[in-house]
């Protein structure tokens, strides 16, 4: 049933009168300008520009070709090998006239005028296919201009002069898009991209549903839409039967077919080789204006085979086993001197679509920004704290607590560390001594100066909202591996900053004019950072690759400079609260510069809560793998040391800085770089750390003797504030040798073997941790020769027996012992006659007389000289005749 117009024809007949008379002024009021432009635009036609069978095409840095766009393989159809069916469907449907006007037709002109006047929009074209080749070959980025439309005329009817109409149809249907995906580009690749087959196999309903979508690629591709595909294929239907293509059985018989059911199931195949690499260069085409889908052109890059093909085995898991298969990452790696892109991983198994702008979306080193996390610290607070506060690499910064309104910011350890070397803060990552670091900065230049120089060094801030949080990492949007690597590359570089690219140049294949895009981006090198910002950051971040057991990976003689990142997720979803979501490791060498990231995307983390788990740093990983690769090259670079830079001795944790005296303590001293001018000015008086080496007062001390002859210590107590600084120390001599010993509390126990009779001297004193200071001493002396007397005993035997006081014995010797305290000594006295023993010693007094009495007595005596008489015993020998009885 036919549509009717609810227009007045009347009106209708006024407004094109109108327009005709309008466009008539216009043509005579302008003729002349019009004339020239025209003349400029058919001026340079050339057949062979035309009806060259050429495809767009990338060249590596070695001048291989591998990539063509158009199909999988870019292969061209002739004419005789596209099937008559898929002719008729597209003149049908695009040019019913095709093959009986001179490239322009005016009655299709006025139908379509008259047509869009009725529907008062634009539903139909007048342009002829022809007259399509002409503007995808000469006008493909034109506005829709009256000379351009003229130009547009006049070539196609010359073309038709020049060539035939099955040449024309042959090149148009080898270049139009049938589809939103890159892969439909001409007949070859749509044929494939659909149905799996080559085009000398379409059926009726195939060829209906691809000429269908030429005139809508996007509308009309069924992947994307099947009802409005299926609705447009059963139009060109409806048309080849009206032009007596088909006949009515086969037009019903077409359309019965379900266009689900002769779909190929996927059409986008994994195509992991130079993927990522292929994308990017289409994309940097495009935005320079240049569409390698549109125009034949040869793009030459700066691919490498060697890192592109390392990247994609890493991409599609052939050479890297990655963490968790849900999981992403991403790898950008460029010259540093150049930025020039020589290897890229968009992202984990990464499909080439270069025309699916939603798929690149997901391309982590294009366009999917993620939080950089401690990865810019380097870049943000440091390299800003060398910019703008001259500071040098030996400068103390604050890791102390930090609040700002509601915002309590801590380090991953919980603990605060105080004042550390820069180094140390950057190297272990403080949050805190970053913020406390930025903060400085920005209370000096800023928030518009530091936002300025993170633009100048390559990233997006147009869409960030700027504050002391973005110090550790936490951006609203955040930045890609190609962002990262191309700032950090600066650092390498001396601090110039070149915008990352992949593309040397663009030839136009029809018309040979040259874009020479690198010449023109090296031009534009910029001053990132000052040279000697640059040197200083390169000081602090190589010297830590060599000292920080963390980056071992990265300590392979390349002299890399290397920073991990790490950001969290917030409380949006209580149960990632604080894990992690982010992992980096950027790093640069005097050739090269690259950055790695991986964690999971969006969808997975809010639908399964997944999270980056201990020991899933794939980041870090990659990167190392990537060091490795590149320091099998031989360095063409070394870094440069600028002239307003010098190194100096310095004073810790003194600012302004100072140079050291001849009393400044030797752990207080420390070689560093400064900027000239910047260095230290004046000599060290010991004021300004003074505190630090001030120990307590030592208010008492006291020392015992045990019975197991070890030493019992108890100093006086101290200051709460000393706690953790200082040490207890006690020295033991004995006049010939020290003994030294350190405690960890006020008291204490010392294993001391004293010996009997010696004095010891016994000192306690106060003595820092950090240094050699120590307190006042003070000393107890302790003696061991002080034992009391009267303590010893003895026993008196003969032939094995017990003599007894009184007794009277038969043997002519008896037997003596002793014992008592060690240092003691028994006097034994028979009848007048001494000897000494040890106490504990025994000794045989021998040649006694038989018939006589004998007395023995004991005297005791100490160390001292002190005795005492212990007792005595007095015995008979019995005579001979009373031992014959």
């Amino acid at each position: 049933m036919k549509v009717q117009s609810t227009k007045d024809p009347k009106q209708i007949k006024k407004t094109i009168k109108i327009c005709i008379i309008a466009l008539c002024v216009l043509v005579a009021s302008g003729s002349g300008y019009l004339g020239f432009k025209i003349y400029q635009q058919i001026s340079n036609f050339d057949i062979d520009n035309l009806t060259t069978t050429s495809y767009s095409s990338q060249v590596s840095q070695d001048g291989e070709t591998y990539y063509k766009y158009g199909s999988s393989i870019g292969k061209y159809v002739s004419y005789d090998d596209i099937p008559e069916v898929m002719i008729d469907a597209v003149v049908a449907a695009e040019d019913s006239r095709f093959f009986v006007h001179n490239g322009f037709d005016i009655p299709r002109i006025i139908k379509a005028l008259m047509s869009n006047i009725l529907a008062g929009h634009t539903v139909a074209g007048g342009s002829t296919i022809t007259q399509q080749l002409i503007k995808k070959t000469y006008y493909p980025y034109e506005e829709k201009t009256i000379e351009r439309k003229v130009g547009e005329v006049i070539l196609s009817i010359e073309a038709t002069q020049q060539t035939t109409k099955q040449k024309v149809l042959e090149l148009y249907l080898n270049k139009i898009y049938f589809g939103k995906s890159n892969s439909s580009i001409g007949i070859y690749g749509a044929s494939y991209y659909y149905f799996g087959k080559s085009p000398d196999q379409l059926t009726l309903p195939e060829a209906a549903l691809l000429a269908g979508t030429i005139n809508s690629p996007v509308s009309y591709d069924p992947f994307r839409s099947l009802t409005l595909a299926t609705k447009r294929r059963n139009i060109i239907l409806n048309l080849m039967y009206e032009h007596g293509y088909i006949s009515e059985k086969e037009r019903d018989n077409a359309k019965s077919v379900k266009v689900e059911n002769i779909l190929k199931y996927d059409p986008i195949q994994t195509n992991g080789k130079y993927a990522s690499y292929v994308d990017r260069v289409t994309q940097e085409a495009k935005d320079l204006g240049y569409d390698p889908n549109k125009t034949k052109m040869t793009i030459y890059t700066y691919m490498d085979h060697d890192m592109q093909e390392y990247l994609d085995d890493v991409s599609l898991g052939k050479n890297y086993k990655f963490t968790d298969k849900e999981m992403q990452a991403a790898a950008s790696v460029l010259e540093s001197k150049t930025g020039r892109i020589i290897g890229l991983m968009s992202a984990k198994n990464y499909r080439a679509n270069n025309s699916d702008a939603t798929y690149l979306d997901y391309a982590y080193t294009l366009k999917n920004r993620r939080q950089p996390g401690s990865s810019i610290k380097p870049i943000l607070d440091y390299a800003t704290a060398f910019e703008y506060l001259n500071w040098s690499t030996g400068h103390t910064v604050d890791d102390s607590e930090f609040t700002q309104g509601s915002w309590h910011p801590k380090n991953w350890d919980n603990n605060y560390h105080g004042d550390v070397l820069l180094e140390d803060a950057l190297a272990n990552s403080w949050n805190l001594a970053a913020i406390h670091t930025l903060n400085s900065v920005l209370k000096k230049v800023g928030n518009n100066q530091v936002v300025s120089f993170l633009k100048g060094l390559g990233y997006n801030m147009d869409d960030e909202d700027f504050n002391l949080n973005y110090a550790i990492g936490g951006w609203k949007y955040g930045t890609t591996p190609t962002m990262q690597a191309a700032a950090y590359a600066a650092i390498s570089n001396g601090g110039t900053y070149i915008k990352p690219h992949t593309i040397q140049k663009i030839v136009i294949n029809t018309t040979g004019e040259t874009i020479n895009v690198d010449d023109d981006i090296q031009k534009q090198a910029s001053e990132g950072m000052k040279d000697s910002t640059a040197f200083l950051l390169r000081q602090v971040m190589t010297s830590y690759v060599k000292s920080n057991g963390s980056y071992s990976a990265f300590d392979i003689g390349s002299q890399i400079g290397a920073k991990t990142g790490t950001s969290n997720f917030d409380a949006t979803i209580p149960a990632l609260a604080g894990k992690d979501k982010d992992h980096w490791l950027c790093a640069y060498s005097p050739d090269y510069a690259w950055a790695c990231w991986n964690g999971f995307p969006a969808e997975i983390s809010t639908k399964k809560h997944k999270y980056l788990a201990s020991g899933m740093n794939d980041a870090k990983s990659i990167a190392a793998k990537i060091a490795k690769k590149l320091d099998t090259r031989k360095m063409k670079n070394s870094y440069e040391t600028p002239s307003n830079v010098e190194q100096a001795r310095m004073v810790k944790g003194v600012y302004p800085y100072v140079s050291p005296s001849s009393s400044t303590p030797e752990e207080k001293i420390m070689t560093a770089w400064f900027v000239k001018g910047h260095g230290p000015s004046g000599v060290d008086d010991g004021s300004s750390y003074a505190d630090e080496y001030k120990v307590p007062e030592l208010t008492s001390f006291n020392a015992s003797l045990n019975s197991n002859n070890s030493i019992s210590v108890t100093f006086g107590s101290y200051d709460p504030e000393y706690e953790g600084k200082i040490t207890c120390v006690v020295e033991i001599s004995d006049g010939s040798s020290t003994k030294t010993e350190t405690l960890s509390s006020t008291s204490g126990t010392l294993e001391y073997n004293t010996e009997s009779g010696k004095t010891y001297t016994v000192t306690g004193y106060y003595k820092l941790k950090s240094g050699d200071t120590t307190s006042n001493k003070k000393s107890v002396r302790l003696s061991t020769g002080s034992t009391a007397v009267g303590t010893a005993t003895f026993s008196v035997t003969a032939n094995g027996a017990a003599v007894s006081n009184g007794a009277t014995i038969s043997a002519t010797s008896v037997n003596v012992s002793t014992s008592g305290p060690n240092g003691h000594t028994m006097i034994v006295t028979c009848n007048g006659n001494s000897q000494s023993l040890n106490c504990g010693s025994s000794a045989t007094i021998s040649g006694l007389s038989s018939g006589r009495s004998y007395t023995i007595s004991f005297t005791e005596k100490n160390s001292s000289g002190e005795t005492k008489t212990i007792g005595s015993i007095h015995f008979t020998v019995q005579t001979t005749d009373t031992q014959e009885q």
